[in-house]
């Protein structure tokens, strides 16, 4: 006698249960692998400027740069320092 669909002994609404459960499992799994993946390698990690300088580097390198002149430098380094 042949055994087709749920009557199948060893078989029924278990197992399908169980691979539903896998392929979700799978799917997850290799979803959150590549969204890593994705993240780890578009971000820089050789950036000229990481965004978080403090405000007295930026001015150091304004000043170097020529932006600013010294009495400007001068008067917002003490600005920030806090100090008259």
């Amino acid at each position: 006698m042949m055994y087709y669909g749920w009557n199948h002994p060893g078989g029924g609404p278990g197992w399908i249960i169980l691979m539903l459960i896998g392929m979700v499992l799978f799917w997850s799994v290799l979803a959150f692998v590549v969204v890593a993946a994705v993240r780890h390698f578009s971000h820089s990690h050789h950036r000229e400027s990481s965004g978080h300088e403090s405000a007295v580097e930026i001015l150091k390198t304004r000043f170097a740069r020529g932006e600013i002149d010294e009495a400007d430098f001068k008067s917002r380094m003490t600005l920030l320092d806090g100090t008259k």
